[in-house]
């Protein structure tokens, strides 16, 4: 856990607050748990800071751009864009196999999965959910098994995904969708690829006029052609 002794910060001022979150890292506290969370990680890293208020959400095995509002005003300006969708945000990814075409439009409603409390599904039940998909890199990926320490190798492919939705596992479920999921992703890889973390990070954010940040990639170097 010595990764998760500090969380970068990437801005700063009077309104926002950004971080570069760790992968396998919550943002809220869980008194069940006793490994730390983003907000005891800066109580101890930053206790000058004010009320940290949150506006939109990240998964826990996500890494990657996320905002705290440290106003009221902020945090209400800021939910209203997510809301009206006007928030523009980029992942990146690496998934399993090589995708064929450069670009795809995946649109695929997303609903609870009645069978798992956690997953989400597919289902024309669901709200309406759209990405946009951008091939970056094709090449193979070579791996240690976490479990086994087996060394290990896998075609994949490097690519940004932009949201149009924000739906809950909106990004990994569309990948699923397309035959190719994301790499490390314990909930929808069936044939799981038992690496170091699940390859998915929240690379750009922007919302009109206030914010425009992108992060390092954590990927490079991790391809081989």
């Amino acid at each position: 856990m010595d990764r998760l002794r500090e969380v970068n910060v990437v801005y700063e001022d009077k309104d926002w607050l950004v971080i570069d979150k760790p992968y396998d890292c919550r943002i809220q506290d869980d008194p069940q748990l006793t490994d730390p969370s983003v907000r005891s990680l800066l109580r101890v890293q930053r206790p000058d800071l004010p009320k940290l208020r949150n506006v939109h959400q990240l998964d826990y095995a996500t890494s990657g751009l996320y905002l705290f509002a440290l106003n009221k005003k902020t945090a209400a300006e800021a939910s209203r864009m997510f809301r009206e969708r006007t928030v523009k945000k980029t992942y990146l990814a690496i998934v399993k196999g090589h995708l064929c075409e450069d670009k795809y439009v995946v649109n695929q409603p997303i609903d609870d999965d009645p069978d798992h409390s956690f997953r989400m599904k597919l289902a024309s039940t669901g709200k309406p959910a759209e990405t946009l998909v951008h091939v970056l890199q094709r090449g193979v990926y070579h791996y240690q098994e976490e479990k086994t320490g087996e060394k290990k190798e896998v075609k994949v492919t490097k690519v940004s995904l932009s949201p149009i939705t924000g739906r809950r596992h909106q990004l990994r479920l569309h990948m699923k969708y397309l035959g190719h999921p994301i790499l490390g992703d314990y909930n929808y890889e069936e044939d799981y690829t038992d690496t170091f973390r699940m390859m998915l990070h929240a690379y750009q954010i922007q919302l009109p006029s206030l914010l425009d940040l992108t992060t390092e990639d954590p990927f490079i170097g991790l391809i081989e052609q």
